[in-house]
């Protein structure tokens, strides 16, 4: 099993980060190659569909979002990307009064090698997911 983890600190309070990343349907607002999300259902088991700048589609499913330690676990229901058993996990940890670290981490079995190409390719969309999110979150009288 191949797994891949991204992370980022961003200088902002991790309850207001939180507000953003437990949304599980609104990953477009700050992931760079996801142009549009849209979600069907509510809560645990609501799925979204992902449509990537070059056309292809993303299915993934809300697994779960424990409010208290601030994580968001999903699986890939279907992609273009050669992988099955595919479970993401985003986590906002606080650092301080003012600050927080985002980690971005997945598991999942390649079935098409090379798998170091496969997992280059979620740590790209993680650090690029990470770095929008980063942008989002701090004031654009600070940046």
């Amino acid at each position: 099993m191949a797994s891949v983890k991204e992370q980022i600190e961003i200088p902002a309070p991790a309850d207001a980060v939180w507000q953003i990343v437990r949304d599980f349907g609104a990953i477009d607002d700050y992931v760079p190659p996801i142009t549009s999300a849209c979600l069907s259902g509510e809560g645990l088991g609501a799925e979204r569909t992902l449509t990537l700048a070059d056309g292809g589609e993303v299915t993934e499913r809300l697994t779960g979002r424990d409010e208290a330690d601030r994580t968001l676990r999903y699986t890939l229901v279907e992609g273009p990307l050669p992988v099955k058993n595919y479970e993401g996990r985003l986590s906002v940890d606080s650092i301080d009064a003012s600050s927080c670290a985002v980690t971005w981490a997945s598991t999942f079995d390649v079935v098409d090698p090379p798998e170091e190409a496969v997992a280059a390719t979620f740590s790209e969309l993680y650090a690029a997911g990470l770095a929008g999110l980063k942008q989002r979150c701090i004031p654009r009288s600070a940046q």
